[in-house]
């Protein structure tokens, strides 16, 4: 059983790629938090430029700021070196694109801890401000809350105003979790693209103790903003892309935790990523450099690049079961020589 926390050391935990500007002004709501006791560790893998820009305004700005620089390797790899390096009892994973909107956001997440057989907590995202609960049917979204399907996809529905435990899984924003399982788990695996939250909390599952538990508290929201610049820019890649990386998160990581499953329906799985996809591409992607877009209106060129897609897709599908699986160590060790922290000295120097 893990430890009664009344006072936890939270450390929040924020990735940027080429968004300083944005942490900048996520660290300025984080300092104007009700709770006192944390830190801010900024994992920073921006290009050159963008990096020179903002490094010194962000390290002058306050004592509690960690700033930490490595190359870019990917969400996983940069949440891995933020628990890594975090001094918490509890961290507290932020996107840099996002802003909590009261200032009891930490305390929010902190005061759950109190309870020794909490181990994380996801808050609720909303997309405008003062937004209600905004599903149709409120009982099946509280229901499918931070769950899976059968195919093992991650169904969100956090915008419920419930508190819900337990949950199956955290959102790689506004959530915490105690640092020590992480650590001890090895983090996140690092080689895919798309839902890495989900190989940490498939292992996590596996390991909680009998009344240990995940939960949802809708008390500390988080307002999500999709059209910030910068980022991995998942909005702007094509579907073939899209649809690799959703199948690498299936062979690398459904394939590793539910093999039995995953290979006996192989071919549902495929389907259903590819259902999955088409799905998310025409909700929120900005993709358009392709010949269809140039010579068809918008819906009919859709449909036909689908149609080509879908084409090409079983050979992608078979190609994908033959991708090798690269290890990834338990528990979490990253070398010192893969990144730098920096303070306001080494900056000015």
């Amino acid at each position: 059983m893990s430890e009664s926390l009344s006072n936890p050391f939270i450390s929040v935990m924020i990735r940027s790629y080429n968004r300083l500007d944005c942490v900048i002004e996520l660290i300025d709501r984080c300092l104007k938090q009700d709770y006192k006791n944390f830190e801010i560790v900024v994992i920073d893998q921006s290009d050159d430029d963008h990096w020179n820009k903002y490094k010194k305004t962000i390290c002058s700005i306050d004592k509690k700021i960690r700033l930490i620089r490595t190359k870019p390797k990917g969400s996983a790899a940069a949440r891995n070196l933020g628990i890594f390096v975090s001094k918490g009892d509890v961290v507290l994973l932020m996107d840099d694109d996002d802003l909590p909107i009261n200032n009891n956001w930490i305390s929010s997440h902190a005061k759950n801890y109190i309870d020794p057989f909490c181990i994380g907590v996801s808050g609720r995202c909303i997309k405008n401000i003062n937004e209600k609960n905004p599903y149709k049917n409120k009982q099946l979204a509280y229901e499918r809350c931070l769950t899976y399907s059968f195919f093992l996809r991650g169904r969100d529905f956090t915008g419920i105003d419930k508190i819900k435990k337990p949950v199956q899984w955290l959102h790689g924003l506004n959530s915490s979790i105690r640092r020590s399982y992480v650590i001890d788990l090895g983090g996140w695996y690092p080689y895919i693209n798309n839902f890495d939250e989900h190989s940490f909390c498939f292992k996590l599952q596996k390991k909680l103790c009998p009344k240990e538990y995940l939960m949802f508290d809708p008390e500390p929201i988080v307002l999500r903003r999709f059209d910030i610049p910068g980022g991995l820019g998942k909005r702007y890649l094509p579907l073939s892309k899209l649809l690799k990386n959703q199948l690498l998160y299936y062979n690398r990581v459904v394939a590793k935790h539910y093999p039995i499953r995953f290979y006996l329906l192989y071919p549902l799985f495929s389907l259903y990523a590819f259902k999955y996809i088409i799905r998310w591409f025409r909700k929120f992607s900005y993709y358009d450099n392709s010949i269809w877009f140039k010579r068809f209106h918008k819906n009919n060129a859709l449909r036909l690049y689908f149609i080509q897609e879908f084409i090409r897709y079983p050979f992608l599908a078979i190609h994908s079961l033959f991708i090798k699986r690269p290890k990834w160590p338990e528990p979490l060790n990253i070398s010192k020589d893969l990144y730098t922290e920096y303070d306001n000295r080494e900056i000015s120097n």
